[in-house]
């Protein structure tokens, strides 16, 4: 169970499962063990720990699909970029995941420290962009400004539909909010944006021809692979052809 004053992660955690959703995806890290430790803690919430971030920015990504929304928690830099793709086309997709990531600590940034994670400049905003341009919407998460900004990253994120990145230092992950929590709304009471995905490609239907078998047609520029006969291999399923070399 959470402790009654609730500290930033534990806050976080709490809102975004009072929005219904039921499982947190990722992978454990050193700078999010705070973040790990809230989703165990919860009463509300599964773990589901992925083998790498890529496949728990996926699993996110189509838990989102059917429910509405998901978290996704990586550690610092290494965690958060392995995740990239995966967030960039739940971005794409329109489908919105809350990514919360675990920082190192304020003394060892202030200190400009070399520490694992790091590019060892002292530099610890280096990865931050990188997150945010996944993201439509991104903060860095303080103790004071926990309340306000999550209300806004959720804001965002439905109105946009697609995913918020929030930043938490561990140590201020583990401080207790300063101001008001805020009572969630379930994802049924939010008014949402719609998902592009189906305008995201065009219909393929006016670009075949006629032909039953269109991967036979007179116009396919053989040329263009420097080869003369190829073979060519036909699915019953699907008008795709595959051609392959001899």
């Amino acid at each position: 169970m959470m402790s009654k004053n609730l500290t930033v992660v534990e806050y976080v955690i709490r809102r975004l499962a009072d929005l219904g959703i039921d499982r947190a995806f990722g992978v454990p890290g050193d700078y999010s063990f705070p973040i790990d430790d809230a989703i165990e803690a919860s009463d509300k919430l599964s773990w589901v720990v992925c083998s790498n971030e890529l496949n728990a920015a996926y699993a996110a990504d189509g838990y989102a699909r059917r429910r509405g929304a998901a978290i996704l928690t990586t550690t610092y830099a290494v965690g958060e970029l392995s995740a990239v793709n995966g967030v960039m086309g739940a971005k794409a997709h329109r489908v919105p995941i809350f990514h919360a990531v675990g920082a190192p600590s304020t003394r060892i940034q202030r200190r400009r420290m070399v520490t694992h994670h790091t590019l060892g400049d002292g530099t610890y905003n280096n990865f931050f962009d990188i997150s945010a341009a996944t993201a439509c919407v991104s903060a860095h998460i303080t103790p004071d400004n926990v309340v306000s900004e999550l209300e806004r990253l959720i804001r965002e994120a439905f109105r946009l539909s697609q995913p918020a990145y929030m930043l938490i230092p561990e140590d201020f992950a583990k401080m207790p909010v300063r101001g008001t929590p805020v009572k969630g709304t379930r994802l049924t009471s939010i008014s949402r944006g719609r998902s592009n995905s189906r305008n995201s490609v065009p219909p393929s239907k006016p670009f075949l021809p006629d032909s039953k078998k269109p991967g036979r047609r007179s116009s396919f520029r053989r040329s263009m692979w420097g080869v003369t006969t190829p073979k060519q291999t036909y699915f019953p399923s699907s008008s795709a052809v595959a051609y392959r070399l001899p």
